[in-house]
């Protein structure tokens, strides 16, 4: 059951967990593995699709898991056990992360491993009120697309409106994907400020488009 960069790039943070949520879990490939390879004991993959949670059943009961993974029809993190430690959430938008995690209790839950299709900052920009702080994070391409990874562990940390958009560890090392990105929004600006028609609009690409140069 190989998987995707993603769900494997994920899988790596959850090593040494009691037991993994791994919410939105389509297949259930990512728990499945967890429990195989042994980086948790124990997983709940968690789907509010019928079809994709039809699959994963299908999918732990061949890999005789049963008895170490549990299925649920559910929406977020609202049906987890007080004893997961560790939440996987990937594959969504920035947004929807964002509601999930304000709209659950996350309980006992030590660390969340997120991975956000777009819109990162939503999630950053919470981190207060949610009680967690980032422990890691990474920015890595698959099929010609730029993704971020987010690991998050209990605990608070003050940042800055710099820090929540772009990520604190980002603006401090710097790595090849974070900049790669970052130079494809100034051009995209670029190419949009000649087709602006007022000065408000101009000063506002300006100043995106000097945020931008400031942070390679």
């Amino acid at each position: 059951m190989p998987l995707s960069k993603r769900l494997h790039t994920c899988l790596q943070f959850t090593r040494g967990f009691q037991k993994l949520a791994d919410i939105g879990t389509d297949h259930a490939f990512l728990p499945i593995m967890a429990v195989k390879e042994g980086y948790v004991y124990s997983a709940l993959a968690i789907d509010n699709k019928e079809g994709p949670y039809d699959i994963a059943k299908k999918n732990v009961e061949k890999t005789n898991l049963q008895d170490k993974i549990q299925v649920i029809y559910s929406e977020g993190i609202k049906d987890i056990d007080e004893d997961v430690d560790v939440i996987t959430i990937n594959g969504l938008g920035g947004r929807v992360i964002k509601d999930i995690l304000l709209d659950g209790d996350l309980k006992n839950v030590k660390r969340l491993v997120l991975q956000p299709n777009n819109e990162a900052s939503r999630i950053r920009g919470i981190l207060h009120e949610i009680g967690f702080y980032i422990l890691d994070e990474l920015v890595f391409e698959e099929n010609k697309r730029i993704y971020d990874l987010l690991v998050l562990e209990r605990g608070v940390k003050e940042y800055t409106d710099l820090e929540i958009e772009y990520g604190p560890i980002n603006l401090t090392l710097k790595p090849h994907f974070f900049l790669i990105r970052v130079e494809k929004e100034i051009v995209k600006y670029e190419k949009i400020m000649p087709l602006v028609t007022t000065k408000e609009q101009q000063r506002e690409i300006d100043a995106k488009i000097a945020e931008l140069r400031s942070v390679l």
